[in-house]
């Protein structure tokens, strides 16, 4: 059985913490679970902790997909869970003369400072150098330091455009490994697109989950949703998606003050995948 989970906003829709709910209480009934994020994209400024736990482990690692591994006490390699990282790091305020709107308006592809692309036989990181003289000087140096210990291969901006163009596909081999691997896998969306892989659509139900609330949907309607779209589904909004579904059920979630806020919900998904 196979879980997508999906957020509704770009940031903080909560769906890594429905993600480790789900866990604990699988783990509580004896499951075999697999974990996987396939596309990571962190802030070296907001999670600088990743990159020290990054330079420890000798690969990109972002810090949901370190949770989900621990929560989950995989025997997976980490890698493969998540095998797209993007690290970005804020450019120098003062580059863009204090300007809100110059500083917001640069595209992801000119934050990007390092990255990582994984399948199941080899391992590759790669950072941009143009990208590192946009930075603070001690951002620039801690990025350094970072690049010293993974040894990346460099990378022109420009090429970063079919990086997040084809994003997807590159994690798609990882996720069927995964997936492949566990008679249960929850898989985790990235920001809100509406799935991170084109495999990941095979799920058998849908989390859209938004502060409060988490809507299900059978799998296969999901999927024939997103077909409409006529785009790769990493490129395709679950709100546009949304948009055109009706869930089964709504349910309504608690404040996350411990990782049993969704208790309760992993019966309603087995009830709703039964009755599918």
């Amino acid at each position: 059985m196979k879980i997508l989970i999906v957020g509704l906003l770009p940031f903080d829709s909560g769906k890594t913490s429905l993600a480790l709910s789900l866990i604990t209480e699988a783990l509580s009934r004896g499951i075999d679970l697999g974990v996987t994020k396939p596309i990571t994209a962190f802030s070296g400024w907001y999670h600088c902790s990743s990159i020290m736990r990054s330079m420890e482990f000798g690969k990109l690692i972002g810090e949901d997909i370190y949770k989900l591994h621990v929560k989950a006490e995989s025997g997976d390699p980490i890698e493969l869970e998540s095998p797209v990282v993007l690290m970005h790091m804020p450019p120098d305020p003062e580059r863009v003369d204090w300007q809100s709107t110059f500083y917001t308006a640069l595209n992801l592809n000119e934050q990007i400072v390092a990255l990582r692309i994984t399948n199941p036989n080899n391992t590759n990181h790669y950072y941009i150098s143009a990208n590192l003289g946009r930075l603070t000087e001690a951002m620039r140096n801690l990025a350094l330091k970072l690049i010293e210990s993974l040894k990346p291969a460099p990378k022109e901006i420009k090429d970063i455009d079919d990086i997040l163009l084809n994003i997807g596909e590159l994690a798609e081999e990882c996720v069927e490994f995964i997936s492949s691997r566990h008679e249960f896998t929850i898989i985790e969306s990235y920001n809100n697109a509406s799935a991170p892989t084109r495999g990941s659509l095979k799920a058998d139900v849908v989390l859209l989950v938004a502060p409060s609330k988490v809507a299900i949907y059978s799998g296969e309607r999901y999927r024939k949703a997103v077909e409409i779209l006529l785009k790769p589904p990493w490129l395709i909004s679950s709100e546009e998606v949304a948009s055109l579904l009706k869930p089964i059920k709504t349910v309504e979630i608690k404040p996350a003050i411990d990782e049993a806020w969704a208790e309760g919900l992993l019966d309603e998904i087995m009830r709703i995948a039964g009755d599918l």
